[in-house]
């Protein structure tokens, strides 16, 4: 049956499970490698944390609705200053339907995406950090939000996600971006 949409706006012709029906029919005909759809959060301000344990930067979360046989890349990039000569690290918090897994290489039964240590003073120092990941099994039905936050901690002191220790050179660090891309597996 034809999909039609008459004068006042009506649409028929659309089956049970209709347009996301739709769109997985349409994205299971794309070949593997195709970009499907892309989440990006950009942060221009200042975020900072004291933890020693890991917690969510207040800003780099976003979700997407990846298909059943899709792939997640996930990607950050940012400007980072601390008060310490003490690592920073970042991991790859995945949540979905309530329950968080962590992505990144095993460091000390724990896992970290990268870690950062930067110069033995680090007054006005800002290090520009970036990396990426593919989560080759997010789980994507089609029809669920799947959530990834970067998550931080730091030895000692204080990190920063924007600017430098002293905050003297944050308008030169640039933004901050998150950005999730789903590909056809």
């Amino acid at each position: 049956m034809p999909i039609v949409i008459n004068g006042s706006g009506t649409v028929t012709g659309l089956s049970a499970g209709g347009i996301s029906n739709a769109k997985a029919v349409a994205t299971a005909a794309m070949p593997a490698g195709s970009i499907i759809q892309v989440v990006t959060v950009t942060q221009s301000g200042v975020d900072s944390s004291t933890s020693t344990s890991w917690v969510d930067t207040a800003n780099m979360t976003a979700s997407i609705t990846p298909q059943t046989d899709s792939d997640v890349r996930i990607d950050f990039c940012g400007c980072l200053g601390h008060t310490d000569n003490t690592a920073m690290k970042f991991r790859i918090a995945r949540v979905k339907g309530g329950v968080t897994t962590y992505h990144g290489a095993a460091d000390s039964s724990e896992f970290t995406m990268a870690s950062y240590t930067g110069s033995s003073d680090p007054t006005n120092q800002h290090y520009h950090q970036s990396f990426h990941h593919i989560d080759t099994n997010p789980g994507g039905d089609g029809s669920t939000a799947i959530t990834y936050k970067l998550q931080w901690k730091i030895d000692s002191g204080t990190i920063y996600l924007g600017r430098d220790d002293t905050g003297s050179i944050s308008t030169y660090a640039g933004g901050n971006s998150w950005t999730l891309t789903e590909i056809r597996g």
